[in-house]
């Protein structure tokens, strides 16, 4: 079809003006094929665009509007069909310095990270082979690879393909400068070519712009041009481009793996088993053998569908003359996937969220414990951008070292945080409040809007994540406005704002609706005009009702405003009672007492004085895993408080001794570590985050002992600390504190000494210990100890051991235990007393009377089922050697919370739970190759032989059976 329209433009042009026209096509569709072909290059993973698609486009606008009404065009609209369709992808043609440059970019970064962000794209997985030190993108691995080679360059691909269509543009504005591309330009008006290069710039915008196109412009001689007429035919025509044909098998050969998306694309192409493409029809029927293929077949069906229809919609806008005639209808476009069913032949059945419901989730349903708690959301999310907006005003100028610095403190007095309570009116048994936050951080642009009108999507705001990353991790924002703040519909149905960008100076009037309510979600916008006296940030407005005298209500403990108001209320003197207004007060109390921006809180326009006077609430500041912390000594085991960029989250951390700390965590991702409704840290996160907060007391407690621990008690105390930590975790081991000994003169309070004993002296000439359990002596509180020539006795009043002094003479001494010399249990299972020895002992190490007494125990639970026991020397060929370790296979204890070593062996009885309660376990023996060959292999005596592994088992049944 294309020797059709080159004839037609010759005849219209010949002996006109207008012939300049055939005669630069005719240079160009020389040209313009070549470099095409460098296409590949780049692309060698997608479907062929050189001078194939262009022909195949031209053919298809010929099918759609019929060659009767190409040959009423003018000789400039055909011209621009021809040129259109070859050069709309030319900006798929990418030279070596567009590359480079590329590599270099921060747009270029931005994409890369986006990928590794996303795990639901098809580039993941070349993507998180690379490492990002700033601006660099590395190998993660040393060793060469063909697929580091084709990722990089898949990904380039993928970066370029976004903006070919603006890269088309410049190409035809500027042939010679972007590509070296030789074609005469300066007898076609420039005029001209712009309007080309609109055209191909078009052909992957949104169909809005492409309505915005000139309807006609002025062609050569008296014709008209009609831009936006050829660029819906271009769209049309290249969307059509569907059949079997469309890869080169020799360029996909040349890789050493093909990308998902370029498989399931090709795919598309090779389930086209009908095709009908005319002036009064368009059919497709797709025939896909996999769920990929006909979801992304279906995807284009419904893009051409909506394209199609679009311009239906708007065809006397487009079309140049009346009586042109209209595009045809869409047939089927039908996807099948064989042996399966599509419920209408068009929409693949899938699961659907009810955008409603979805939103009352997320808005509180089990997430947050009270309404009232919503609130602190609404002030992080301006605690958030105004430390953006810090960031943004003073990196220049300032070095963002500690939250502790005094410059900084001076810094952030500057951007309060204005909270204005109002009571508005009673009406019958609703109070209404008004409510307002008003911040001076980096206010909402319309992108950000867009973000947070989709819920969940503002942590693909690259932009702000952008700024962010260059942040100190300390300083850095708590998490991205969006899911917390769709949970101040708990407390209204409208939310007004207004609000400045720092960034675009954007003055905007924004109404926020409930999902839930008459508005149904609506969002409202309003550009209003500023100035420079109104200043970037956010205010944001609600109306809070509430029941002016409540039916029923529950208040904790710490709610000292709700309980101060609960108790002042006299029903004969009061019109309503406010509790949760107090409650919403207590909220702002607490986030206050360790926010690191200034709040102000003002209650019917009263200012309200907040008690705390610290400019910064935590004393110390650790950089390595940026926590600040509080740190006072505690001789007891301490519950750690623990605070999330200065918000207080609970935990389960494991008790802390000899000291009592508060934490302030800013290095993780709240979305990382924290709960949904972010009151607690995730449990799966809490043996990372206790691992580095005791390397950071670890760090900060040598560098500012002295300083820390002032008296003598307390420098023994903070030795103490470091003394009985520093073998748990491997990053302690590396810490020098042989500097602070002290611990070692800690003196013991003794019951049967009043000058006490230093503990050191204990450790070191202890011949036994004896744990007594439930002593109930009232006297003292927790343990109490006892110690005449070295035989050591704790006393507890409870089943475990109370005392960080007890757990670190333990500690110092478990790994020297010679023999277990006696135990007892109470009826209720529980030990009565323990007690060791630490003398030479050349028996074994528990009598037989006691084994056997060990061994009917573990048969009567099963914290495992199979059980590690202790071995005793007959039966040495049993031992396992120290290390032995294999998962579900619990390690047998008199207690709980006592660690001790002993000869091991793998004990050939299974305890199963059967359920029932009066015979709730039942045991039985077990042996077999498996069991045999894992002992072997793990035995503490290499000579012993697999053999004499069988018949020590054997003996052992015989005997204990």
């Amino acid at each position: 079809m294309i020797k059709e329209l080159e004839n037609l433009l010759y005849t219209k042009t010949q002996g006109k003006q207008s012939e300049i026209l055939f005669a630069q096509w005719n240079y160009d569709k020389k040209v313009i094929p070549t470099a095409l072909n460098a296409v590949s290059n780049l692309f060698p993973h997608y479907s062929l665009h050189d001078v194939t698609h262009s022909e195949t486009i031209i053919n298809n606008i010929t099918r759609v509007i019929g060659f009767q009404n190409i040959e009423k065009l003018s000789a400039i609209d055909i011209w621009l069909i021809l040129e259109a369709s070859y050069t709309h992808d030319i900006g798929m043609v990418v030279s070596s310095e567009k590359l480079i440059e590329a590599l270099h970019s921060n747009e270029f970064i931005d994409f890369f990270k986006g990928l590794q962000d996303d795990p639901k794209n098809g580039l993941y997985e070349f993507a998180i082979k690379f490492d990002i030190e700033g601006k660099t993108i590395k190998y993660k691995h040393n060793e060469l690879s063909l697929d580091f080679h084709d990722g990089i360059k898949f990904i380039l691909a993928e970066f370029f393909r976004r903006k070919h269509s603006e890269r088309s543009k410049e190409i035809i504005l500027n042939p010679t400068s972007e590509l070296s591309l030789t074609t005469p330009r300066g007898v076609i008006p420039n005029r001209i070519f712009k309007i080309l290069a609109e055209i191909c710039s078009a052909h992957t915008k949104d169909f809005d712009d492409v309505m915005k196109l000139p309807f006609c412009e002025v062609g050569i001689d008296v014709e008209d041009a009609h831009p936006r007429f050829i660029a819906c035919l271009l769209r049309i025509g290249d969307l059509l481009d569907l059949d079997n044909n469309r890869f080169s098998e020799v360029m996909l050969r040349t890789l050493s793996k093909i990308p998902i998306d370029t498989i399931n694309h090709k795919s598309k192409h090779l389930s086209i088993e009908s095709f009908r493409v005319d002036n009064e029809r368009i059919d497709v029927v797709a025939k896909c053998n996999d769920y990929d293929t006909a979801n992304i077949t279906q995807h284009w069906f419904n893009y051409l569908d909506s394209e199609i229809s679009k311009q239906m919609i708007s065809w006397n806008n487009i079309v140049p003359f009346k009586g042109f005639g209209y595009l045809p209808t869409i047939g089927d476009l039908k996807v099948e996937l064989i042996n399966y069913d599509y419920l209408d032949g068009k929409q693949k059945p899938k699961f659907a969220v009810d955008t409603d419901k979805a939103l009352s989730l997320l808005q509180g349903a089990g997430l947050y414990e009270h309404s009232y708690q919503s609130f602190r959301e609404i002030l992080q999310n301006a605690v958030d951008s105004t430390l953006l907006r810090i960031w943004l005003e003073h990196k220049q100028t300032f070095n963002f070292n500690a939250p502790q610095d005094e410059k900084f403190i001076e810094i952030v007095k500057n951007f309060p945080i204005e909270i204005f309570i109002n009571e508005k009116e009673k009406s019958g048994i609703i109070k209404e409040w008004e409510i307002i936050v008003k911040d001076n951080g980096i206010g909402i642009s319309s992108d950000d809007l867009k973000f947070l009108m989709k819920t969940g999507s503002s942590s693909k705001n690259r932009k702000k994540i952008n700024i962010v990353e260059e942040m100190p991790e300390w300083l850095r924002p708590s998490g991205i406005f969006g899911i917390g703040f769709q949970s101040i519909f708990l407390l209204t149905d409208e939310v007004k704002i207004q609000t400045k960008s720092f960034f675009n100076e954007e003055f905007q009037n924004i109404e926020l609706n409930s999902t839930n309510s008459i508005k149904d979600g609506a969002i409202l916008i309003q550009k209003k005009k500023t100035d420079h006296s109104i200043k970037p940030g956010v205010k944001l407005l609600i109306k809070y009702k509430t029941e002016a005298i409540p039916s029923g209500w529950s208040i904790k403990q710490d709610q000292k405003n709700a309980i101060r108001i609960a108790h002042n209320f006299d029903p004969f003197s009061h019109e309503s009672l406010d509790i949760s207004l107090g409650m919403i007060i207590d909220e702002i109390l607490d986030f206050e007492n360790a926010s690191s921006i200034p709040l102000k809180l003002f209650i019917n326009d009263e200012n309200f004085e907040f008690g705390s006077a610290k400019d910064c609430y935590f004393s110390y500041f650790e950089r390595k895993n940026s926590l600040e912390l509080n740190i006072y000594q505690n001789i007891n085991n301490n519950h750690i408080t623990s605070f999330y960029k200065n918000q207080f989250v609970k935990n389960s951390f494991s008790s802390l001794a000899f000291l009592k700390v508060e934490v302030n965590i800013h290095k993780e991702k709240a979305s990382e570590i924290l709960a949904l409704n972010r009151n607690k840290i995730k449990s799966e996160c809490e043996y990372k985050l206790y691992t580095q907060i005791l390397e950071s007391l670890f760090i900060i407690i040598t560098k500012n002992f002295s300083s820390l621990f002032n008296t003598e008690i307390d420098k023994q105390i903070g030795s103490l600390f470091l003394e009985y930590y520093k073998n748990d975790f491997e990053s302690l081991q590396s810490h020098d504190i042989s500097s602070y000994p002290h611990w070692k003169k800690y003196k013991l309070s003794l019951k049967n000494n009043n000058e006490g004993v230093e503990i050191e002296y204990v450790i070191n000439n202890i011949k036994s210990i004896k744990i007594n359990y439930f002593t109930n002596n009232s006297s003292t509180r927790g343990d109490s100890f006892s110690y005449e020539n070295g035989y050591f006795t704790i006393n507890t009043d409870s089943h475990t051991v109370d005392s960080s002094i007890s757990q670190f003479i333990f500690s110092k001494i478990e790994n020297r235990i010679t023999k277990l010399i006696d135990f007892e249990y109470e009826n209720n299972g529980y030990l009565k007393f323990i007690e060791f020895s630490f003398e030479p002992n050349e028996d074994d190490f528990i009598s037989e009377e006691k084994y056997i007494e060990i061994l009917q125990k573990s048969k009567k639970w099963n914290h495992s089922s199979r059980k590690i026991i202790p071995c005793l020397k007959k039966y040495s060929k049993l031992k396992l050697k120290d290390e032995a370790f294999i998962g579900y296979v619990y390690h047998f204890k008199l207690h709980h919370f006592i660690e001790f070593k002993y000869p091991k062996m793998v004990s050939p009885f299974v305890v199963v739970d059967t359920g029932n309660y009066e015979s709730k376990y039942e045991s039985s023996i077990i042996l077999n190759d498996k069991l045999y060959d894992w002992v072997f292999e793990n035995r503490y005596d290499s000579a012993t032989t697999k053999e004499e592994i069988i018949e020590n088992y054997k003996n052992f049944i015989a005997e204990f059976n």
